[in-house]
């Protein structure tokens, strides 16, 4: 008796639905689970015919296979009757056999996936709008138009629309401009005299997500509405509609719409569109920023040598890395679980990371060129070229290099907190052009009145042709798969300038490699 007891609170507590039928088709048992799944109480399933109990064909297919003595796995989804939502269901149903083989019935095991197949539909949303932002950052240099186009096209994709649109506002929010509909809205719309600009105050319910300040979802368009405005002859009839505003920091910069949909629309359709509306905006100040580096970079032309230093990395390096963004980037790292869109994804960061490093070195050297004087102070230059080391231990380790550095005692120096910028620079171009699991050697020596640092690297060197320009600004030597601006040698002759000593490269004697080297002042 206990087990029986067991079994059947197994059978009531399941989370799964279960429903055990005779070889009439006629069901003698089912569990709370099963009532809840197709909307019916147990009195109600109990001495019904199973096959009168779901209204779909293939769920009818099924059952009659199973009382074949087959068994059977289904998945579809179940609509318990009107106003009330459908249920995506998985059935397992397996005959139930005598063991003379004589068929008793049947078993059918349900299990209500409509919220996984919710989130396997968001995902592949998710996914999709992925690869649309990936196409996106490829058009960086397309025609505004066709960006626009391509992106609230998406939009109408993405939240299954018919039609769609993309405004944007003047600085105060008081005037829209409308900049493109989708296809299918040209095609339908028969307004004559189209306008494309309107004044925020007159316009109704489109206009709701701007004086909201916050998505806008009307799910029947149809019904009357204080907002309302009516729309002219020949304009597309909507049945549903919804829109999203676009912010730049506190201001509307756009607004997206989409309408026509075959169903409501909901809070996924709202992430989908702000998320992919957030693209274009940071696409556009990326354009915009360029756009204004060029031109400030062609106001300089005859202005001082700040202006060759921004034009210089406008034609060597800036453009190239200038259309990734970081946060960008890291949104799609956390999201994109594809290894190959990963990588993608990662080669973006790279080139943001580097971005950022020529802009640093950019304003630092500008920062230099601007100094005629600098203060001194007595400095350990051990103790610099050790937190230096430190700095870098993560690029050491995972190149797996070793970094000697065997000094004794004390080295005071007449020199400025920037002198830490140089021995950085020398340690980052060591690390960078030497092969894995090397040395890289440094060393201090007595020379009189100064101090001769030297860091020495085993990599491939550097040609004589080429030693008397290498501390020129844009003047680095190409390695074979390393970037760069060209501007961290000269930022180290231009401190090293400055504090009065000299600075030199020569070729390691153990016959592979370069010693780069500078002399400081000693501290009296």
């Amino acid at each position: 008796m206990g087990s029986e007891n067991e079994y059947r609170m197994i059978f009531e507590k399941s989370p799964l639905g279960i429903i055990y039928f005779d070889r009439d088709g006629i069901v003698t048992l089912c569990n709370e689970r099963s009532s809840g799944i197709i909307s019916k109480k147990k009195e109600a399933i109990i001495g019904s015919d199973i096959m009168s109990i779901f209204n779909d064909e293939q769920m009818t297919s099924t059952i009659q296979k199973v009382l074949s003595g087959t068994p059977v796995h289904y998945e579809g989804e179940y609509l318990p009757g009107f106003a009330v939502p459908s249920v995506k269901m998985e059935v397992h149903c397996s005959p139930d056999m005598s063991e003379d083989g004589a068929l008793l019935g049947g078993i059918c095991i349900i299990e209500d996936i409509t919220q996984r197949k919710g989130l396997e539909d968001t995902l592949k949303l998710d996914e999709s709008r992925l690869e649309a932002l990936l196409e996106l950052e490829q058009m960086m240099d397309s025609p505004m138009q066709e960006i626009a186009d391509f992106v609230h096209e998406e939009a109408v994709r993405l939240t299954g629309s018919t039609i769609g649109y993309l405004a944007f506002l003047n600085e105060d929010e008081s005037v829209l401009t409308m900049h493109t509909w989708s296809n299918s809205v040209m095609k339908e719309c028969t307004v004559p005299d189209r306008k494309f600009v309107y004044e925020v105050k007159n316009i109704g319910l489109w206009g709701e997500p701007i004086r909201q300040r916050k998505p806008v979802i009307i799910d029947n368009y149809i019904a009357p509405h204080p907002l309302k405005r009516g729309y002219p002859e020949g304009h597309v009839e909507l049945t549903n509609y919804m829109a999203v505003p676009v912010f730049e920091g506190g201001r509307i910069v756009a607004t997206a719409g989409v309408g026509n949909k075959d169903g409501d629309y909901d809070a996924s359709d709202v992430r989908q569109l702000t998320l992919l509306m957030q693209g274009l905006w940071r696409l556009i100040q990326r354009r915009e920023s360029i756009e204004a580096l060029k031109k400030y970079a062609e106001d300089l032309e005859h202005s001082n040598e700040l202006k060759e230093l921004f034009s210089d990395i406008m034609r060597h390096d800036l453009l190239n890395p200038a259309g990734i963004v970081k946060g960008y980037a890291e949104l799609l790292l956390e999201m994109e679980d594809d290894e190959k869109k990963h990588d993608m994804v990662q080669t973006i960061e790279r080139n943001n990371k580097k971005l950022i490093d020529m802009i640093e070195n950019a304003a630092r050297f500008a920062k230099l060129d601007t100094f005629e004087e600098i203060e001194f102070q007595e400095m350990d230059i051990a103790l610099v070229i050790e937190g230096v080391i430190g700095n870098f231990r993560p690029n050491i380790e995972e190149k797996q290099m070793i970094v000697e550095f065997d000094h004794k005692g004390a080295y005071p120096a007449r020199a400025n907190p920037m002198i830490e910028d140089v021995f950085s620079n020398l340690l980052s171009n060591a690390i960078k052009y030497s092969p894995e699991k090397e040395r890289i050697i440094i060393d201090i020596y007595d020379a009189g009145g100064d101090w001769k640092v030297s860091v020495t690297d085993l990599g491939e060197g550097v040609a004589d042709e080429n030693k008397p320009e290498l501390f020129e600004r844009f003047k680095r030597v190409t390695k074979k798969g390393i970037k760069g601006t060209g501007l961290g040698l000269a930022i180290v002759k231009k401190i090293i300038d400055l504090h009065g000593g000299s600075v030199g490269v020569e070729d390691n004697p153990e016959g592979r490699g370069s010693i780069f080297w500078v002399i400081l002042e000693k501290w009296d």
